[in-house]
């Protein structure tokens, strides 16, 4: 191959790049500058024992590699380090020096801690001669301590009563592996739900605490009430008693009747229940006027009877009619007066004010009406509500309805021919209509 002038330029220059650029590369990698003192400053760490330290162990800054121990020296007392520290890196003078190890075998390094909680000084950094005092160089946990108390406690513990132990374990968890299994299952979904719960987990165990309070200086009764039931089922076990037996045998077809009945009753009778509640606090709230109509309702059947029947054979009645005129007089105050209003020959309409009444008092001699002069049930007030009588009932319990009406249900009317049971939702026998009927106005759609 002939090589030109050219090419042997070329071939030249590249040789001097490819120089340069292993030789910056060495020099980077080497760290030559900072083996040379180039861009970094040296800060010495006093510890009573570094084992397990060694040059060229790394140092760290909040996680980040600042630096690299470039030499150890052996004193009287303990180990100076000696930290070589890139410049460009601003670490606080007051920061502690700890020894950390990578993993349970793995490499030492040297970490520089800020001081929690405390003021690091007036701003002041590390700087080239710093010293770590030995107060605050903290030097690695050793292992070995560890390892020796463990292999004491375990050479403490009896082999053979541990051996009998577990041989009796196995013994008697043979073959429940699957229910264990499960129990630990459900035991970590319960602490994962306990977790996403923990605010509410919290107040449980905070409510807990007094109950277990009181649960603790009642002891002495639950004692007894436990001492007590011993005593009777040991009394019911001594007789033998066929009757008990019986009782025992069929309790459990009696439990699943009642639940079954109670279930079906479920949706109905909690409602109904609270809704004769309410009914029945109207009428105990209203019993005098109940009591009032029952004493009057007796007299005047008495009455009409006296004027039906001592002409019914005759085919009249007998009847004492008089004339009265204007007494009492009506009531005016609140109505139009007399010059307001029109001739009956006027055909033509205006606005009727509705809330017109009666604003006469209580016991103008006038004839007072309306519904806003009702005696109330519990004082001398008069009012057209309970409200307004100072009375508040608790409202009916109502599902929501789907405007269906009652009696359209239990004849079959609607747009659905075949009626619907209200309580399942399947279509109704015509024997089942009057249920419907009954239950309609209680159970949600």
């Amino acid at each position: 191959m002939l090589l030109t002038p050219l090419i042997k330029r070329q071939l030249r220059i590249f040789a001097v790049l490819a120089t340069l650029a292993l030789g910056l590369a060495f020099i980077h990698y080497a760290r030559v500058p900072a083996m040379l003192g180039v861009g970094v400053y040296d800060v010495t760490v006093d510890f009573e024992d570094a084992s397990g330290l060694y040059p060229k162990a790394a140092v760290t800054y909040r996680g980040v590699n600042v630096g690299q121990v470039s030499d150890l020296d052996v004193t009287d007392s303990g180990a100076v380090a000696t930290l070589r520290i890139d410049n460009g890196t601003d670490i606080p003078a007051g920061v502690s020096a700890e020894l950390h190890s990578t993993s349970a075998i793995g490499e030492q390094y040297v970490d520089l801690v800020d001081p929690t909680g405390k003021d690091t000084g007036s701003g002041e950094l590390l700087a080239d001669g710093a010293a770590i005092p030995r107060e605050r160089a903290v030097g690695m946990p050793q292992i070995t301590p560890v390892l020796d108390s463990l292999n004491r406690l375990l050479e403490s513990v009896p082999k053979k009563e541990t051996r009998a132990v577990l041989d009796q374990v196995d013994e008697g968890l043979g073959g429940s592996g699957p229910e264990l299994s499960e129990l630990v299952d459900s035991s970590g979904r319960l602490l994962t739900e306990a977790q996403a719960e923990i605010d509410a987990t919290t107040s449980l165990i905070s409510a807990l605490e007094p109950v277990l309070g009181t649960q603790a200086d009642l002891a002495p009764e639950t004692q007894g009430y436990a001492d007590s039931l011993d005593k009777v089922t040991a009394a019911l076990a001594k007789g033998d008693s066929a009757d008990l037996r019986a009782l025992l045998e069929r309790a459990p077809g009696g439990l699943d009747a009642a639940t079954a009945t109670v279930t079906d009753l479920q949706p109905v009778l909690p409602m109904m229940l609270a809704n004769l509640t309410t009914n029945a606090q109207v009428l105990n709230t209203y019993l005098p006027h109940v009591r009032q109509i029952l004493v009057v309702y007796p007299s005047e059947v008495a009455r009409a009877l006296t004027v039906l029947q001592p002409r019914a054979g005759q085919g009249d009645v007998q009847l004492d009619l008089r004339g009265a005129l204007n007494n009492p007089p009506s009531c005016q105050s609140g109505y139009l007066a007399p010059t307001q209003r029109r001739s009956p020959r006027v055909t033509t309409t205006r606005k009727v004010d509705r809330l017109a009444h009666c604003e006469a008092p209580v016991d103008s001699p006038v004839g007072v009406r309306g519904a806003r002069n009702a005696p109330c049930p519990q004082s001398s007030a008069r009012g057209p509500l309970p409200a307004a009588c100072g009375l508040t009932f608790r409202g009916g319990v109502w599902p929501a309805s789907s405007g269906t009406v009652a009696y359209d249900l239990a004849v079959g009317r609607g747009d659905d021919t075949a009626a619907k049971d209200v309580t399942t939702g399947r279509s109704a026998k015509a024997d089942d209509l009057w249920k419907i009927l009954v239950l309609a106005p209680l159970e949600a759609n």
